[in-house]
């Protein structure tokens, strides 16, 4: 039932973010065509900026879901309540502490943006953005609550309609009035609906949320509060990496953000649809740790193929068409070189394969082992990116200072976590040498792929054809050399069963 819930929850979140996904390329297509690149340079710049204002989460969500495998496994719905009353609280105070350091940074923005002088009420701009950003942690911390009870099709339902509404509606207003603003009062809009609609939702599926007064007892606030602290010096690392990156890119030129971000943008997609997909299996993964499963170690397995796969796949469909996707959509003259494109494909796949340990040390709250990654982490991400600037490398020099980022910190240090922590001492030799497997199959697949789509040619014809190879090709490698493992049969299984129910239904009816 676990497994099924699973994949339903990751079909979901798959489907709905592939719906949405056409509509926000169309809208993003539209953006740059009316309002141009610098708008799309200021508009990469104040992400980053608010990006590293999210640090004031603190971790809380991964935290606080944590705390609640445990009480819904029980059924104990006096203490999942109670948890619920401390994290609207919590999140009551972050949207004010956002709201508060991000009006003192209003004095600097002249700094950030001061190659756009052409665009207009940049003040109005930022605190728009500020606003959403604020806006985005009220009611929405009952999310939690929906995912951690493995109902993620629920959110991904909520998600999915408020993101096509907002595509729409944004796209309507950049044909009708060519304005930025109206395009950032939907925005703001619509995060404000979506997260009502999503907490009403909630209250409707949990009918005890509102009735149940208090916080929990001290001990346990402390030790939520302990895995808070953990969580956020390793969320440091995180948003740090992604958000210093476009600041970096900014002080070399901040319509190279704007060119940039377009192919952050098809990355950033993929990720999450495939990150939706993660999430929903990590409620199951924790609620097997609450139930105390003895599967864990064969699951950390399944899912290793599963990501090796979905995220090699992946990484090589982007290294093959996101430049030629860039060039038919957006025009001309707008691609980055392609030695930048291989290192965010390649940095796609790192960070993808790390996900296993991801879900582990969330389903099973093993913060504090991981809490100084993210210092060290952000600590080398930001030197060695600053060192290949220094030798004129650029965005390629930045890009490359993600990857050793990652190598030197998250690579090993979580696998390490994982395997000393929970699962006894095998983790990590199945994660090396998994992964270099995994490693071998990814370049012969990648290599496979380039070479056919070199034949392809240009335009659309071209590009369709080259779509075919990309989608096909590698996964022939990957079933070639992974048909005969346990975790395939596995995996396999599963979806057959679900494919099975599904067809049945469809024929009931």
């Amino acid at each position: 039932m676990r497994s099924e819930n699973s994949v339903k929850n990751s079909l979901a979140a798959i489907i709905g973010q592939a719906i949405s996904l056409i509509f926000g390329f169309v809208t993003r297509i539209v953006f740059v065509r009316v309002l141009g690149e610098a708008y799309l340079g200021v508009n990469g710049v104040f992400y980053s900026v608010l990006s590293l204002l999210s640090l004031t989460e603190l971790g809380l969500g991964s935290a606080i879901t944590f705390a609640l495998y445990r009480p819904l496994a029980e059924k104990d719905d006096e203490a999942v309540g109670r948890i619920m009353n401390l994290y609207a609280l919590a999140y009551r105070i972050v949207a004010a502490v956002v709201m508060a350091f991000g009006l003192l940074l209003i004095p600097f923005l002249g700094y950030l943006t001061r190659e756009v002088p052409e665009v207009d009420n940049l003040l109005i701009i930022y605190l728009l953005f500020l606003v959403n950003s604020a806006a985005s942690y009220l009611f929405s911390y009952r999310r939690a609550l929906i995912c951690a009870a493995e109902l993620d099709r629920r959110n991904s339902l909520n998600t999915s309609i408020f993101s096509i509404i907002q595509n729409a509606l944004q796209l309507a207003a950049l044909l009708c009035f060519r304005s930025y603003i109206i395009y950032l009062v939907i925005q703001l809009m619509v995060t404000i609906a979506s997260n009502i609609e999503i907490s009403l939702a909630a209250k409707r599926m949990f009918g005890f949320l509102g009735h149940v007064r208090g916080l929990p007892p001290p001990e346990e606030r402390r030790e939520i509060w302990k895995n808070v602290k953990a969580m956020f010096i390793n969320r440091f690392g995180n948003v740090a990496v992604t958000g210093t990156d476009n600041l970096l890119i900014a002080s070399i030129d901040v319509i190279l953000v704007g060119l940039y971000s377009n192919y952050l943008l098809v990355l950033q997609t993929i990720q999450t649809i495939l990150s939706q997909a993660i999430t929903a299996v990590t409620a199951s993964v924790g609620n097997l740790i609450a139930d105390g499963g003895e599967r864990s170690g064969e699951i950390y397995s399944d899912l290793m193929l599963a990501v090796a796969w979905m995220y090699g796949f992946s990484a090589i469909a982007l290294d093959c068409l996101m430049t030629p996707f860039i060039r038919l959509s957006f025009g001309e003259g707008l691609e980055i070189p392609e030695l930048c494109v291989h290192l965010m494909a390649l940095n796609f796949y790192i960070n993808g394969i790390r996900q296993p340990n991801l879900m582990y040390i969330n389903a099973a709250g093993l913060f504090s082992p991981v809490k100084y990654k993210g210092f060290v982490e952000a600590a080398i991400n930001l030197g060695t990116s600053l060192l290949f600037m220094s030798f004129g490398w650029g965005l390629f020099g930045i890009l490359l200072g993600t990857t050793v980022s990652h190598l030197a910190t998250s690579m090993w240090w979580e696998p390490l976590c994982v395997d000393r922590h929970y699962l006894g001492g095998h983790s990590l030799r199945r994660f090396a040498l998994g992964n270099v497997g995994y490693a071998v199959i990814l370049v012969l697949a990648w290599t496979a792929t380039r070479a056919a789509v070199s034949f392809c040619g240009g335009g659309v014809g071209g590009f369709i054809l080259s779509v075919v190879i990309a989608a096909v090709l590698p996964n022939l490698v990957y079933l070639l050399f992974l048909h005969r493992t346990r975790e395939f049969a596995y995996l396999y299984g599963v979806g057959r069963r679900m494919l099975d129910r599904l067809l049945k239904r469809l024929y009931s009816r």
